[in-house]
Parts: structure tokens; C-alpha cells; sequence
């Protein structure tokens, strides 16, 4: 029975902000070992809580790890999201399979029905158009929605020491100081002095992977336009006023704003949905139900070997 109750556990707007906390997809926890201490104590609760919680996701398999992803800024790169829609839902395998082979993309969100988004890193100028109608051309999309540079600046040079570091943590950030000094062939002492002037550098964010086919009630990914820059301002501080299921959000640097949030079933999605499309000053609204998060690893563990690789 207890087995049954952990499994069928509905997440709470508790739980959500603690996900929030540790890391999503869109939302960037740059403290990758963070401890639950800290917060807790940002969320006013106590520490037990918190790793009760996690736990209990964990073992329900809605969240099936974290993985640590470096800035582009460290390879030359920027920072791209797309959201579009493919021209047929029934070829989406197929298609997801072919961005995953595109050099850079780092995760794609596939979305019931015909919707995908995807982030990728890339360098700038004709490299990024490539890649842009690459995907668009594999994808079958009429038009596509595109951003980039949400991240902030990182301009801290690493050392082959500090990729050792990062190559040690990237599939567990809360691995011993000396587990990882021993993988990375130095001291505790410069383990922790370099891990925080890379964290305080925001070198490197924490991302929760998340199995929203174990999650329960509804994942839904809100991408909002508002035409004038003040009505996205006031949209978005009546939309966090009014949902308390908001697991992650923020707006673009054109006139968009995105939330992800957990509703109990799909007709308060479909609710949630009218009510953000009637807000004054929202020009538009698509609604994406989250099925899968498909992490693309290939890439960034082969930037993080060159790093390692390279001279000191």
C-alpha cells in the first residue's frame, strides 16, 4: 500500500518549487551542489522536507537525475531555443532521431500532438542560420519561434584542470571534494577553491531530467506573446499572481513569456490556457503538453574532452 501511495502522489505547489530550485528545463540552477539546507531555507522549511521530497521523486521516476551543462560561452558559443511545429505528428521519431544528430543541440522538449522545442548551442553569424534551417527543414515547419542570449554572461577562462573537475561532477554535482579531486588528479583544496570561483563565474547550471510520463497530473508548457513590451510586464506578474503550480518561466529577449506548470488534469490546462488568452494585452498563446525531455549528451561530453585535452 505504501508503494501504491508514493506512485500516485499528485505533486503539490511545494514540490514544484523545490524542483524549481534544484534545476528544470528552462529554469537554470547555476549552484550545482547547492545543499538542501540552503534551500530549505530559502523556502522556509526545513531541511528534512526537502530531501523527503526529492527522494520520493526520485523513486516515483518523474525526476530520473540531474546533469551539469556548461555555458556556451566557454567553447565560443551562444545560447538558441526554437519552438516550432513539425508538419507530421506520425513522422516525430523519426524527426527528433535526425536533431539529435545535429551538432550543439542540447535538449528537446517533444510536446503531444505536433510541437517540439529545442535548445542548442551554436556559434554565431552563418553557423546558427545553418543550423536554424536545418532544423526547420527537418521539422517540415512553416515559421518557428527563435531566441538566444537568455543566458547571462560567462567570461571566465577555464584550465584543463577545471574541465577535469567538470567532466567528474557532470552526472552527480553532489559527489565527494574527494571523489572528484581524485578523478580529476588534484587536491580537495583546489577542487573546492576552483569549483567556487566556476560556480560564482556561473560557468556551468544544474538541470533536473524529468520523466513526464511518471509525473502525475498534466505538464504543460505555456509560450505567451504580448505585442508591447509594458503589457508582458503585467502579464506576467498576473499569470505568477494568479498560478501556483508554476514549476519554471521568464520572458525572452523579444516579446514572449514561457511558464511550465503542473495542472491536476487537462481540463484545468484548458482553463489555465482561456484564461491566460484573455488577459489584456496578450496577443497570443500556444500551449504545449509536455510528453518527453530528451537530453542530448553526445555533444557536450565531446566539447568537454577537448577541454580536457587541450594545453594548460
Amino acid at each position: 500500500m505504501s508503494d501504491l501511495t508514493t506512485v500516485m502522489h499528485r505533486p503539490d505547489s511545494l514540490d514544484n518549487k523545490i524542483i524549481k530550485e534544484l534545476g528544470s528545463p528552462r529554469f537554470f540552477q547555476w549552484n550545482v551542489r547547492e545543499s538542501y539546507a540552503s534551500i530549505a531555507k530559502r523556502l522556509g522549511i526545513d531541511e528534512e522536507t526537502v530531501r523527503k521530497r526529492i527522494k520520493r521523486a526520485v523513486k516515483t521516476g518523474s525526476i530520473q537525475g540531474w546533469r551539469v551543462v556548461i555555458h556556451p560561452h566557454l567553447i565560443g558559443h551562444e545560447d538558441v531555443e526554437v519552438d516550432l511545429e513539425v508538419n507530421d505528428a506520425e513522422r516525430k521519431p523519426e524527426i527528433v532521431s535526425q536533431i539529435k544528430l545535429i551538432e550543439g543541440v542540447i535538449w528537446i522538449l517533444n510536446f503531444e500532438g505536433t510541437g517540439l522545442f529545442v535548445l542548442f548551442y551554436s556559434e554565431s553569424g552563418q553557423a546558427l542560420t545553418r543550423k536554424v534551417q536545418l532544423i526547420r527543414t527537418i521539422c517540415g515547419a512553416e515559421k518557428l519561434t527563435m531566441w538566444s542570449n537568455s543566458l547571462p554572461p560567462c567570461n571566465i577562462k577555464i584550465s584543463r584542470t577545471d574541465w577535469r573537475i567538470i567532466w567528474a561532477i557532470r552526472d552527480d554535482p553532489r559527489k565527494s571534494l574527494s571523489e572528484i579531486a581524485k578523478e580529476a588528479g588534484v587536491t580537495t583544496r583546489t577542487v573546492n577553491r576552483r569549483l567556487t570561483l566556476l560556480t560564482e563565474s556561473r560557468a556551468f547550471f544544474l538541470v533536473g531530467l524529468a520523466n513526464f510520463r511518471q509525473a502525475a497530473g498534466v505538464s504543460c508548457n505555456m509560450l505567451i506573446f504580448c505585442p508591447h513590451e509594458n503589457s508582458k510586464y503585467s502579464a506576467a506578474e498576473r499569470i505568477v499572481s494568479r498560478f501556483e503550480n508554476i514549476v519554471f518561466g521568464g520572458s525572452t529577449s523579444s516579446n514572449y513569456l514561457f511558464y511550465n506548470m503542473v495542472f491536476d488534469n487537462l481540463y484545468e490546462a484548458n482553463e489555465g490556457y482561456e484564461w491566460i488568452k484573455g488577459l489584456k494585452g496578450v496577443g497570443a498563446v500556444r500551449m504545449g503538453i509536455m510528453r518527453d525531455l530528451i537530453f542530448v549528451r553526445d555533444w557536450l561530453d565531446e566539447e568537454m574532452k577537448k577541454g580536457m585535452s587541450k594545453n594548460p
